[in-house]
């Protein structure tokens, strides 16, 4: 990814964490995120990052997304 896309996801409000992940098995890309509150997930579900991945990545279906909550952390 290029700098300029780090910079994109370094700048969403609320927007703690987020790990680049690929599936060995299948070449499939993806990233978890961590939000500090669901208001700050729900905006970015909605905004335009998400509404263009499946033009921007040549999607045959929706992006697959699941949403968890946090029961424990290791550290704080």
């Amino acid at each position: 990814m290029s700098e300029g896309g780090f910079e994109k996801f370094r700048s969403l409000p609320g927007l703690i964490q987020k790990y680049y992940v690929r599936y060995e098995e299948t070449g499939e890309v993806g990233g978890v995120y961590l939000w500090e509150t669901g208001e700050a997930l729900q905006a970015y579900l909605d905004g335009p990052i998400v509404k263009r991945l499946p033009e921007r990545f040549e999607l045959r279906a929706d992006p697959k997304i699941e949403i968890v909550d946090i029961q424990y952390a290791l550290r704080s």
